[in-house]
């Protein structure tokens, strides 16, 4: 008689964040192994019942990212963790629960927190026999809340999230160091010149992305003044995500920008929404970006030099840190400085690329390794 296969289930929140990237690579690289591997995987995202604090935190997220430092701060105060994260993770537990019902999975693979601390609090139940696993989502900047008592195992970045884990209380065998999880179609090689024609660039000019994550922010614009200063041919890719007044505010200064140049050195193709972001990031020779570590990663994957124009305050402290320290591009996050980088850039784009190939290709693959990894534990382990 066969024995039943294992059921996997990857669970997140429904947000358009990085969350939920993470939970799709995971399943994406799953699901390709379901059949050869003899389990079967399973996908969910449900929605977060946060009342307010998603349209909070998306508000701050593309218009004031550095007043978040504050609010994380107070996050790290243990007492305050606690009573946050069962006030945002119960009301979501009877959805939870039924997901749990439907799937009866051994496993559970969750991207989100906050379902984490739900799931924990469902496992107390003795007849819920699944294993749960949490990813820890920040690569060095850490909240508490991240961090779940209950959880078999937590997949962490690097030794970074290894030694905050165990500095919250985490025993060793429930930390797994993996890398980053970016979706095995990032690290594909694509024709750059046809990339590049699908995008309407036909010559030779350096071309750089400049993006927000996928809630976009109204940090791109800080690039925009530089533009009537060009002197050499440019492309530009702006990338505004689901925020459509970014998307909105770069189509006003593009037809400001046509009535003041009568030449053909700029030339801006503006993006929202992007699903083919490999294929797009392989036709560019640099970009230009808030530093969130799905992103930056995705980044990395393509063999790009990352310069970060913003980031979230606390939160994402760490990812410019961690950009400097593994020499995966630069920051320049002050509106004098993009200006004069950009403009400098363009006097040799070469130099940038080159200058950091080996470090970005030496992360790439580090990264890469990620998903096998989990792979390798779950045939281990359930």
């Amino acid at each position: 008689m066969a024995m039943a296969k294992k059921r996997i289930l990857v669970l997140t929140d429904h947000m358009p964040w990085g969350h939920r990237s993470i939970a799709r690579a995971i399943y994406g690289y799953l699901k390709d192994k379901e059949s050869s591997e003899n389990y079967e995987v399973f996908y969910e995202e449900v929605k977060a019942e946060t009342g307010i604090a998603n349209d909070l935190y998306t508000f701050m997220y593309r218009f004031s990212p550095s007043t978040n430092r504050l609010a994380y701060k107070l996050g790290e105060i243990g007492r305050v963790s606690k009573e946050l994260t069962k006030k945002i993770s119960l009301p979501s537990l009877p959805e939870l629960k039924k997901v749990v019902a439907k799937y009866k999975p051994d496993l559970i693979i969750c991207a989100y927190f906050f379902h984490s601390h739900s799931l924990a609090e469902l496992r107390k139940n003795k007849k819920q026999k699944f294993k749960l696993w949490t990813v820890v989502a920040d690569p060095w900047t850490i909240n508490p809340v991240s961090f779940v008592p209950g959880a078999d195992l937590h997949l962490v970045y690097d030794e970074v999230g290894w030694k905050k884990a165990l500095r919250y209380g985490i025993l060793p065998d429930n930390i797994f160091v993996t890398g980053w999880w970016v979706r095995e179609a990032m690290y594909k090689k694509y024709n750059r010149d046809e990339a590049r024609k699908k995008l309407g660039f036909t010559d030779d000019r350096p071309v750089i992305f400049v993006g927000g994550g996928s809630l976009g922010t109204n940090s791109l614009v800080k690039i925009l003044p530089a533009l009537v200063f060009v002197k050499k041919k440019v492309g530009l890719v702006f990338n505004s995500g689901t925020d459509k007044l970014g998307f909105n505010l770069v189509a006003e200064y593009m037809k400001l920008l046509e009535r003041y140049r009568k030449d053909d050195l700029v030339e801006i193709k503006n993006l929202g929404w992007i699903d083919n972001m490999g294929e797009v990031l392989s036709a560019c020779d640099i970009v230009f970006g808030k530093a969130g570590p799905n992103f930056l990663f995705d980044v990395v994957a393509t063999k790009k030099p990352f310069v970060a124009i913003t980031h979230i305050g606390g939160q994402e402290d760490g990812n410019i840190d961690l950009l400097v320290h593994k020499k995966l591009g630069l920051v320049k996050e002050k509106n004098g400085e993009i200006t004069k980088f950009f403009l400098s850039y363009l006097n040799n784009p070469k130099k940038y690329y080159e200058r950091f190939l080996e470090t970005i290709e030496v992360e790439a693959e580090k990264n890469r390794q990620s998903l096998p990894l989990i792979l390798e534990k779950i045939k281990k382990e359930i």
